[in-house]
């Protein structure tokens, strides 16, 4: 296994770090108190509709930090070159995020497209792929369901063929920001098909006929998914994305690139954490005694979240099977980010409960983190299969 960077990647993380150390610290202060959908880049299309001058004025902010990124080409890091990006490796990509997450201010870099986005073929690279690109689109992700849960394989959203179309119905619950979004990469079943087979994802526009954003869902995380509803929806056969009846590894694949990303932003987050508490008791010696043991056990754990997180980019750029390490980064940190920030408002105490108090905000984000983009229990099935897949000789001693 080798995780370190090449001479160019090395460069590339370095100037992150400057970018960091010279335009994003000196801002934590004015974003301590910045709306909440400021999280990520998603924020890109919830502001869309704003007219809050308060929400202006942070993006006013974010518009000059991303014309300073992309002056320093930091900003097509993980665009293939063919469409005019960098292609970084996974491992690179966790090292630069690493950076980044050594600040508060929720940057990051480039529009970060869909992955499964660049399965797009033909018209739809144009429509699609590219102004998702330069960032003049924006997309929502349609896959869980109110029946379904957190397993897609129950989902009951039917796509028909009638002709050159689809007809599609069904309910999606919970994408992020599909209100506001260009078009939905929405996965439905065709007939007379159960579990994985037969899932099959499209390109669906937002205003065609039959779509429907019934309401958004505003939550802790201070995120508004949706529920969407398609009644008899015609939709072209030309914007099936990837292959008819084999959605299934598309959804796998947009899951799995993301959960490397969410181990190492909790590290991030994480070490943060720990650094407010280090704050408050560093000049109490009782308190810091007190908590010396559990804060050292935490720091252990964060660095073996590190470790674990860097292995799994190194196995997906080695073109290896890295599911089992996306679950256990998935479940480890965000279970890990949880315990952390817990522990943390207790040593605070009632000081730390005010809405917009770091560690609450933390915490709140921290839990969401544990259900959004599959939750723990679905991660433990995945590790379990995993575990018996290759056998319960696994569990003995050599």
């Amino acid at each position: 296994m080798e995780f370190r960077l090449s001479p160019e990647e090395e460069n590339l993380r370095k100037v992150v770090e400057d970018f960091v150390r010279d335009e994003l610290i000196r801002l934590e202060a004015e974003f301590a108190n910045a709306p909440d959908i400021f999280e990520g880049s998603r924020w890109k299309s919830r502001v869309k509709t704003s007219q809050d001058p308060e929400i202006m004025r942070y993006v006013d902010i974010m518009a000059g930090l991303e014309k300073e990124a992309d002056a320093k080409g930091l900003w097509y890091l993980d665009v293939p070159k063919q469409y005019g990006g960098m292609q970084v490796s996974n491992v690179a990509m966790i090292a630069i995020t690493e950076e980044l997450e050594k600040t508060s201010v929720p940057f990051e870099l480039g529009n970060h497209v869909s992955n499964i986005l660049y399965t797009c073929k033909g018209e739809q690279i144009d429509k699609y792929l590219r102004p998702c690109i330069r960032g003049e689109k924006t997309s929502a992700f349609g896959l869980s369901e109110p029946a379904s849960g957190a397993d897609p394989s129950m989902m009951q959203t039917t796509a028909v063929p009638d002709g050159d179309e689809f007809i599609i119905n069904g309910t999606k619950m919970f994408p992020t920001f599909a209100d506001v979004a260009d078009f939905v990469q929405l996965f439905a079943r065709l007939p007379g098909t159960t579990g994985r087979d037969g899932v099959t994802c499209f390109l669906i526009d937002t205003g065609t006929p039959g779509y429907r954003v019934v309401r958004s869902i505003a939550t802790i995380a201070g995120t508004e998914p949706c529920e969407l509803i398609f009644e008899d929806c015609r939709v072209p056969k030309s914007q099936v994305l990837g292959e008819v009846g084999k959605g299934w590894a598309l959804n796998q694949a947009w899951l799995g690139a993301r959960r490397f990303q969410v181990g190492i932003r909790a590290h991030g987050k994480s070490q943060r954490v720990l650094r407010v508490v280090r704050e408050l008791v560093r000049h109490e010696p009782k308190e810091a005694e007190q908590f010396a043991a559990r804060i050292g056990h935490f720091l252990g754990e964060i660095e073996a979240l590190r470790t674990l997180t860097y292995l799994g980019a190194w196995k997906a750029d080695e073109k290896m099977d890295a599911r089992s390490e996306a679950a256990n980064v998935k479940l480890f940190a965000t279970e890990l980010l949880h315990r952390i920030t817990d522990f943390a408002l207790e040593v605070c105490g009632q000081s730390a409960l005010r809405k917009n108090h770091v560690l609450a905000r933390t915490f709140r984000h921290a839990r969401a983190t544990r259900i959004v983009e599959g939750p723990s229990e679905i991660q433990r099935h995945i590790i379990q299969r995993a575990l018996f897949r290759e056998g319960v000789g696994l569990l003995e001693l050599q």
